[in-house]
């Protein structure tokens, strides 16, 4: 399938819908919220397919079953820089919870992301989005170069889209939503019938 296929509900309206102002109810954390645009397709599984450098293809439907944490980056990205070293020890130390991070270079040179990852000692996959777009389209639903990284996307055991982070994350944030996400989807066996929307208490 198109690597944008799964994009193709996605519209302006996903990037004026800025997260909600977080609730005043003390139950709820300063990073319980993300982007809960109806424009993004949080109603059916995910899939698309991109060459990973070094690397076979990363096809996301081969993860069902694994909770998955797709980082979308450039190299020059300033906060991408900042949050690199918390996203490389969040891999390890949640791979044993059944956590997959999966990173996504947006049309950069090959030995250019090669240094970035030799810089931050990056074990987990860099899958390369040769044209760039892929944050837009997520955004606005176009695959313009005028992008936003990083964004980062939760994609629960069952392909769906539990939620999308724009905008870089300190050890503390990357932490609690990788902890939230893991407790709210754990990773699961393969589902044989047809996937349908979870209830919206996982949407979050």
């Amino acid at each position: 399938m198109d690597r944008f296929e799964f994009l193709s509900g996605v519209l302006a309206a996903a990037a004026a819908a800025a997260s909600p102002a977080p609730s005043a109810s003390p139950s709820i954390g300063p990073w319980d919220l993300c982007d809960k645009s109806t424009a993004l397709p949080y109603d059916h599984p995910l899939d698309f397919k991109l060459e990973v450098l070094d690397g076979p293809d990363f096809e996301l439907s081969k993860y069902r079953g694994t909770s998955v944490l797709i980082n979308i980056f450039a190299t020059w990205c300033g906060p991408c820089n900042h949050e690199q070293p918390a996203l490389v020890a969040a891999a390890q130390k949640y791979a044993a919870s059944g956590l997959a991070v999966i990173g996504v270079n947006s049309a950069e040179q090959d030995d250019d992301v090669r240094r970035y990852r030799k810089k931050y000692g990056i074990t987990y996959p860099i899958a390369m989005d040769r044209r760039g777009g892929m944050v837009r389209a997520l955004e606005v639903g176009t695959s313009d170069k005028h992008e936003m990284f990083p964004v980062s996307l939760f994609i629960d055991p069952d392909g769906y889209l539990y939620c999308m982070q724009i905008g870089g994350m300190g050890a503390d944030e990357l932490t609690y939503r990788i902890e939230r996400f893991l407790a709210a989807a754990p990773p699961s066996t393969i589902r044989t019938e047809t996937p349908s929307p979870s209830p919206p208490s996982r949407r979050r």
